[in-house]
């Protein structure tokens, strides 16, 4: 069954790769092809501020060796991104990839209007830390409920690591996609937000008293601040390799939604004669 599974689903899922200005990689995440022309995948990327490339790349069904990679200005990347009619703020994102060179990649197929039950099971495919490889992970459709934004999503109870946000969510009964693995609703993934606003915050605070005072003509200010910016990158480096025993997909239902919103949209701008960028 999972073999199948990845058969069917691996050429489609992409590795989303941010640069910053000096080429240095920031972080990857996953997504996947959907609806022809568009990419999938968590909303995160509207959080990634210091990037300023962004490279796509999908993989052959080995899992590894590279099919297509396209490159482009993070400027370019986020005029792709299909904007919600009504504006709301969403747990995903709509990239439109509609370049010849990606016209081979297969879209997966998306569940529509089919019951999905607790306890079924599920894979999920992506990428994880600073891997490049693909991976398949399986488990079980453990729970669905409604958080306060009154979205639905599904637990599962297959482990999630940094990177897998995005992955499509999988009934390894039928090979659609049920859901989008999000970024934010991990508890370890706001633990890593709330210490990162305390550090940040007393680098504030201390970076004032810079040079007020010395003792030996150490300025015992530069040490805590030193101190502090070592506790932000092993803060950092752990958060990446902690696994979130627990993963959470918002349900498939809203990107058919939004989507349906985006093509009724393109039907009454064309009748008047308008033209949709991307």
């Amino acid at each position: 069954m999972y073999r199948e599974i990845w058969k069917k689903c691996c050429e489609s899922v992409c590795q989303l790769s941010f640069y910053s200005s000096e080429g240095i990689k920031l972080l990857s995440i996953t997504g996947f092809k959907a609806y022809g022309d568009f990419l999938v995948t968590d909303n995160y990327i509207n959080k990634i501020y210091k990037a300023t490339e962004v490279a796509l790349r999908f993989v052959e069904s080995d899992g590894f060796t590279e099919k297509v990679c396209v490159k482009m200005s993070m400027n370019e990347f986020k005029k792709r991104i299909i904007k919600d009619v009504d504006n709301k703020a969403a747990e995903f994102v709509a990239i439109n990839i509609n370049l010849d060179v990606l016209k081979d990649i297969p879209s997966l197929k998306l569940n529509k209007n089919k019951v999905i039950e607790i306890g079924q099971p599920i894979a999920l495919l992506g990428y994880q830390l600073e891997q490049d490889n693909l991976a398949i992970k399986t488990g079980i459709l453990s729970s669905a409920f409604k958080q306060k934004n009154g979205l639905k999503y599904f637990q599962i109870n297959s482990s999630i690591k940094q990177g897998n946000s995005g992955s499509p969510l999988v009934n390894a009964e039928t090979g659609e996609v049920i859901g989008i693995i999000g970024y934010k609703l991990a508890s370890i993934t706001q633990s890593h937000k709330r210490m990162k606003q305390i550090i940040n915050k007393n680098l504030a605070i201390l970076k004032k008293s810079q040079g007020v005072f010395n003792v030996e003509e150490i300025d015992p200010v530069q040490v805590l601040i030193a101190n502090q910016n070592q506790i932000k990158h092993i803060t950092n480096e752990i958060y990446k390799t902690a696994t979130m025993t627990t993963g959470f997909a918002l349900d498939i239902s809203y990107v058919h939604n939004l989507f349906e919103d985006f093509t009724d949209a393109e039907v009454s701008q064309s009748s008047m004669g308008l033209q949709i960028g991307v």
